[in-house]
C-alpha cells in the first residue's frame, strides 16, 4: 500500500511540474545618479510600469538596485526621487542569457513636471541638447532592419538624413556633404572608425568619414548620441552631424558570451568580472561594492571566410576583420577608470578579366587593390570633485591608412601603373571637463578638448594625356577650450549659453570664436518650444592643405527652433524648422569651375583639374545654405509595436567664384521615411516541463528620397580627352532619377533559462530596385552611362547570448 502511495505521489508532481514551471526570467539592475555631479543616490524609487503584482526596487547608498526574477519582455521603467525630475524608461528589454543593466540619470527641478519619458539612457546622455538630437540604442541597431548592426545605418530612419549609397553607411545630414560628419567615441574625436571606405565613391578613392561597416563592433556600444546640428558648446569640428559613441561596461557580476554568425561575419564576445563576487546583494551594496569588469569581441567577414577556405567570388573580393575591448576599473576613492580599444583591417580586390574580349565596362579595364587599416587606444576618467563637482577626462590615440592602386591591364603586356593613393591620418585627443552644481539652479561646465592632428597624402592620376601628381602632409594641435552655463531662469524656462573656441596651429587663419546658446519652455502636459543657434567651424580635408597651408576652418552659422509634443505614454511628435548659413568654403579660383568642397563625397585631385591637363588654384570665398523643416512622429516599442514617420523638406545650395548660387550635389529637396515593426509574444512549455518565450517579429522600412543633382557631361569632350568630362555650364542643374528602396527584417527569438537565440533574415531593398548612383562617361561602350546601386541583399543571420 505505501508502495502504491509513493508512485502515485511521483507521478503526482511529474504531471504537475510543467504547471509550476516559471516562465523565463532575468535581473534588471543598475546605478541611479545625480546627472549634474555623477553622485550615487539612495532611496529612488525604481518601478516595472505595468506588472501584476508589481515589481519594483530602491537605490541603495551607493546608488545600486536590483529587481531579479523579471520576466523576459519589454518594460516601462519609471525612476523618481524626492526633489527631483522624474524619468520614465519606455523601452527596457529583458531577455535570458544577459541581465539587463540600466543606469539612470536623475536632475534636481523645482516643481513637478510631467516626466520626462525617453527611449533609453546611456553613458554620456545626461546633458544631451534640447533641439537636433537623436538617441540610437544597441538593441534598435538589431531590430530596425538592413543596418548591419551599424549606428550611422540606424540615423538613416530620422528626419534630415539621407544614405548616399546602399552598400555604406554614407549619410548627408541636412543637405551637407558627408564629410562634415564627424565619429567620436568616449567624448573624443577619433579617425574614421569603418571597414572599406571607399566602397560606393565616385572616384573608388576613402571617405573621410564612412565606410562599409562600422569596425566597432555593436556588442560592445552603449547609447550613442546622434547630433544634426546648433551643437552646444562642448562640441565642435563640425558642420553637419556628429555621432557620438559610448563603450558599455562588461557585466560585473556574472561571465556572460554572445555568439553570432551570419552572412556580414562571425564573431565572439566575452564579459565578466575579474575577481569573484560576493553573492549577498545587501552585503554588496552596504560595503559599496564595486568590481573591475572587462568586455571583448573579435569579428571576422563572412566573405572573408569563405575565400580563405577557397571559395570564389568572381572578380572582387572583399574581407575585413576587428578586434576591440573595453575595460572598466572603478576605485573607492580615485573614481572610475577606464580602457579600451580597438584594430581592424579591410581589403577590397578587383581582377580584370583575362581575356580582354570580356571586358565591358570601364571598371574591367584595371585592377584595383584597396587595403586600409584603423586602431584606436585610451582611456577615461571619472571623479567626484566634494560634493557639487565632478571632472571627467578622455584620452584616445587612433591611427588609419588606406592604399589603393589601379593598374591599366587592357592590351597590355604587363600591368601599367594608372592610380596610386597612399593616406594617412592620426589623432592624440583629450577631453578634459570640469562640471559643477551651483545649485538646482544653475551649473556650468568648463573643458577643453585638445587634439594633435597628423596626416599624410601621396598621390597621381592618369589620363591618356597627363598624369597629375601631388602629396603632402599637414600636422598641428587644434585646440578647442569652452565654457557652458545651464540656467533654469523659471520653473519652465531653461536657457543655455556658451562659448567654444576653436585654434588650429598648422595655419595662421585657423582661429574662431563661437558663441552658442539654447532657451527651452516646458509645460506640464509634455509640451517642448527650443531655440538654439550655434556659430560653428570644421577643419579642411587634409589633401587641400597641400594646396594652401594658410587655409582656415570652414564655419556656419546655425538657427534651429524646435516643437516637441508627448501624445500618450510612448507616442512623440518632433518638428524642427532650421537655417544654416556656411561661409569661408574653399572654391576653385578658376573662372568657370565649380569645385566647392561643399559637394565632396571622397577626394582625388582629377577634381581640381577643370578639365583640362592644369590644376587649378583654390580660394576660401564661397558660401553656402541649407534649410528646412524636419518633421517626425515616433512611436516607443509598446504593445509590441512600434513605428518611426518622418520626413523632411529642405534646400541645399552654394555659390561659386562669381557668387551665383546652385544646388549642392544633395540637394535632393525631400526625404520620407517609414520605419516601423510588430512582435508577436508566446509561451510554451518543452517536452521536458521547462518554459520557453518565443518571440516572431516583423519589420521593414521604407524610403524615398529627392534625387541627388549631378553636372551634365559633356560627350564631345569626354570622348576626345578618354575621361569623364562635365560641362562647364549647369553646374549640379541635372537631377537624378527619385530613390526607392523598402527593407524587411523577420526574426524569431527563443529564451530558455540560462540562454537565449535568435534567428534573422534582412532583405535590403525587396523589390531589387537598383537606384541611380551617378552618371560617367565609359570609354568601352563610349558613351554616358549611369552607374547603378545594389539590388536584393539577404542577410541571414544567428545570435545567442549564455
Amino acid at each position: 500500500m505505501n508502495l502504491v502511495r509513493l508512485f502515485a505521489l511521483v507521478a503526482l508532481l511529474g504531471w504537475s511540474f510543467p504547471l509550476l514551471a516559471q516562465t523565463p526570467s532575468q535581473t534588471i539592475r543598475g546605478t541611479i545618479t545625480d546627472a549634474d555631479n555623477a553622485r550615487p543616490l539612495q532611496g529612488a524609487t525604481i518601478v516595472l510600469l505595468g506588472t501584476e503584482p508589481a515589481k519594483g526596487s530602491t537605490s541603495e547608498a551607493n546608488g545600486q538596485y536590483e529587481i531579479k526574477e523579471v520576466p523576459v519582455g519589454r518594460y516601462r521603467m519609471q525612476v523618481s526621487y524626492v526633489g527631483y525630475g522624474t524619468v520614465t524608461i519606455a523601452e527596457v528589454q529583458v531577455r535570458t542569457g544577459k541581465e539587463t543593466v540600466q543606469d539612470v540619470q536623475l536632475r534636481e527641478q523645482d516643481e513637478a513636471l510631467q516626466e520626462v519619458v525617453v527611449k533609453a539612457q546611456g553613458r554620456g546622455s545626461a546633458d544631451l541638447h534640447p533641439v537636433s538630437v537623436h538617441t540610437m540604442t544597441v538593441e534598435e541597431q538589431f531590430r530596425f532592419p538592413a543596418t548591419f548592426y551599424d549606428p550611422a545605418r540606424v540615423a538613416m530612419s530620422y528626419p534630415g538624413v539621407a544614405g548616399e549609397n546602399d552598400g555604406t553607411n554614407i549619410i548627408s545630414v541636412r543637405g551637407n556633404s558627408p564629410n562634415a560628419l564627424k565619429w567620436r567615441l568616449e567624448g573624443v574625436e577619433i579617425v574614421n572608425p569603418n571597414h572599406t571606405a571607399n566602397a560606393g565613391t565616385f572616384s573608388d578613392r576613402p571617405t573621410q568619414a564612412a565606410g562599409g561597416v562600422n569596425i566597432l563592433s555593436a556588442q560592445l556600444l552603449s547609447t550613442s548620441n546622434f547630433l544634426m546640428g546648433a551643437f552646444p558648446a562642448g562640441y565642435g569640428n563640425s558642420l553637419g552631424g556628429i555621432l557620438d559613441m559610448h563603450l558599455r561596461n562588461g557585466n560585473d557580476h556574472e561571465r556572460e558570451f554572445t555568439l553570432q554568425a551570419g552572412l556580414i561575419g562571425v564573431e565572439a564576445a566575452v564579459e565578466g568580472p575579474f575577481t569573484k563576487r560576493t553573492t549577498n546583494y545587501e552585503q554588496r551594496t552596504t560595503n559599496n561594492e564595486q568590481r573591475a569588469s572587462y568586455l571583448a569581441n573579435y569579428r571576422y567577414s563572412f566573405t572573408g571566410l569563405l575565400t580563405a577556405l577557397g571559395a570564389d567570388f568572381g572578380d572582387e573580393e572583399t574581407a575585413f576583420q576587428d578586434v576591440s575591448f573595453h575595460v572598466s576599473l572603478p576605485s573607492k576613492k580615485m573614481g572610475q577608470f577606464s580602457v579600451f580599444g580597438l584594430y581592424g583591417n579591410s581589403s577590397t580586390v578587383f581582377d580584370s578579366p583575362l581575356d580582354s574580349a570580356l571586358i565591358n565596362e570601364e571598371k574591367e579595364r584595371f585592377n584595383i587593390d584597396f587595403q586600409s587599416f584603423m586602431w584606436a587606444a585610451g582611456a577615461t576618467h571619472v571623479l567626484p570633485v566634494g560634493k557639487k563637482a565632478v571632472w571627467k577626462t578622455a584620452l584616445a590615440v587612433s591611427a588609419l591608412e588606406h592604399e589603393r592602386t589601379a593598374d591599366l591591364v587592357e592590351k597590355q603586356a604587363e600591368p601599367q601603373p594608372w592610380e596610386r593613393d597612399l593616406l594617412q591620418e592620426g589623432k592624440m585627443a583629450l577631453s578634459s571637463i570640469f562640471s559643477q552644481k551651483i545649485n538646482k539652479h544653475s551649473r556650468w561646465d568648463l573643458g577643453v578638448q585638445a587634439s594633435y592632428e597628423d596626416a599624410l597624402f601621396n598621390s597621381f592620376y592618369s589620363t591618356p594625356s597627363t598624369v597629375f601628381r601631388d602629396s603632402g602632409n599637414m600636422d598641428g594641435w587644434l585646440f578647442q577650450p569652452f565654457l557652458d552655463g545651464h540656467f533654469r531662469l523659471l520653473p519652465k524656462l531653461n536657457l543655455t549659453v556658451g562659448l567654444h573656441l576653436a585654434h588650429f596651429t598648422f595655419s595662421k587663419n585657423s582661429s574662431s570664436l563661437e558663441p552658442r546658446a539654447a532657451l527651452v519652455f516646458t509645460t506640464k502636459n509634455g509640451l517642448r518650444i527650443s531655440l538654439a543657434y550655434g556659430l560653428h567651424s570644421q577643419m579642411q580635408l587634409p589633401q587641400l592643405y597641400a594646396y594652401d597651408a594658410a587655409l582656415g576652418f570652414t564655419k556656419s552659422h546655425h538657427l534651429v527652433a524646435g516643437y516637441r509634443q508627448s501624445l500618450g505614454k510612448s507616442l512623440v511628435f518632433n518638428g524642427e524648422i532650421y537655417y544654416q548659413h556656411l561661409f569661408d568654403v574653399p572654391v576653385s579660383n578658376w573662372p568657370g569651375s565649380d569645385f566647392s568642397t561643399l559637394n565632396l563625397t571622397d577626394f582625388s585631385i582629377a577634381y581640381l583639374s577643370n578639365n583640362s591637363d592644369a590644376l587649378t588654384p583654390i580660394a576660401q570665398i564661397g558660401k553656402g545654405r541649407n534649410y528646412g523643416l524636419d518633421l517626425s512622429l515616433q512611436k516607443f516599442i509598446s504593445d509590441r509595436y512600434y513605428f518611426i514617420l518622418s520626413s523632411s523638406l529642405y534646400r541645399s545650395e552654394f555659390s561659386d567664384l562669381n557668387g551665383n548660387w546652385h544646388s549642392t550635389r544633395f540637394d535632393g529637396k525631400y526625404i520620407f521615411n517609414l520605419t516601423g515593426g510588430k512582435e508577436f509574444f508566446k509561451e510554451k512549455t518543452t517536452k521536458k516541463g521547462a518554459q520557453k518565450v518565443v518571440v516572431k517579429g516583423v519589420n521593414a522600412r521604407a524610403v524615398w528620397y529627392g534625387g541627388f543633382r549631378e553636372t551634365p557631361i559633356d560627350l564631345a569632350a569626354s570622348e576626345n580627352l578618354g575621361r569623364t568630362v562635365y560641362q562647364t555650364v549647369g553646374v549640379f542643374s541635372q537631377k537624378q532619377e527619385d530613390y526607392y528602396r523598402i527593407d524587411l527584417r523577420l526574426y524569431i527569438k527563443w529564451d530558455k533559462t540560462g540562454r537565449n537565440s535568435t534567428l534573422s533574415l534582412d532583405l535590403q531593398n525587396v523589390t531589387s530596385h537598383k537606384n541611380a548612383q551617378y552618371s560617367y562617361y565609359d570609354t568601352v561602350q563610349d558613351k554616358v552611362l549611369v552607374k547603378r546601386q545594389l539590388g536584393l541583399i539577404p542577410i541571414l543571420s544567428w545570435r545567442m547570448e549564455f
